[in-house]
Order: C-alpha cells, then sequence, then structure tokens
C-alpha cells in the first residue's frame, strides 16, 4: 500500500507561541502512526516563496493521512498553530 505525507511549508512568525503547537501536535501524530520525515526551520529556498520552514510527515496510508488532518482532534489543534504562524499544507500520496 501506498504511503501517506503531509508537505507543510510556511514561516513561524513567533517561535515561543509556535511551540503550543508543537507540544500538542508530536504525541498526535505518533498515536496517528505518522513518522517524522523532514523538519527543516532554515530551508535553503531556491525558487518561489513557501517560507523557510519546511516539514514532511509519512503516514502508513493516504487515507490515514486524511484521516488524522480531518480529525476533531487535530482541526482543534491548527487553532495553536495559526496565530504564530503561516502554513500551506497539502497531503500527498507515494508515487
Amino acid at each position: 500500500m501506498a504511503k501517506g505525507y503531509w508537505l507543510a511549508t510556511g514561516s513561524i512568525k513567533d517561535s515561543k507561541g509556535f511551540m503550543g503547537y508543537v507540544i500538542a501536535a508530536e504525541p498526535y501524530l505518533m498515536k496517528c502512526g505518522a513518522k517524522m520525515l523532514i523538519r527543516e526551520p532554515h530551508t535553503d529556498v531556491r525558487e518561489g516563496n513557501p517560507g523557510h520552514l519546511t516539514v514532511l510527515i509519512e503516514f502508513p496510508s493516504l487515507k490515514a493521512a486524511e484521516m488524522a488532518y480531518e480529525a476533531s482532534e487535530f482541526q482543534e489543534m491548527i487553532a495553536l498553530r495559526t496565530p504564530y504562524s503561516e502554513c500551506c499544507l497539502s497531503i500527498l500520496e507515494e508515487g
């Protein structure tokens, strides 16, 4: 079965404030069977303007990635992130 991924790019405006999201999201993602592949706070952007932060998270399947995002538990966590960052998040399938 093909794996699913979250690809997040963006900028952190307040790193102290953003930590509340990180503290909540990390155990949630582990519970979902996710694996952090890339967490780069100083991305070497060569083209475009995606921001300085790049995160790539692997899930067991595309369905697992979609369900993790759509869960009410995660939707509530988004409010912990939005005041302190600008984010673009895509859900992708391996292949």
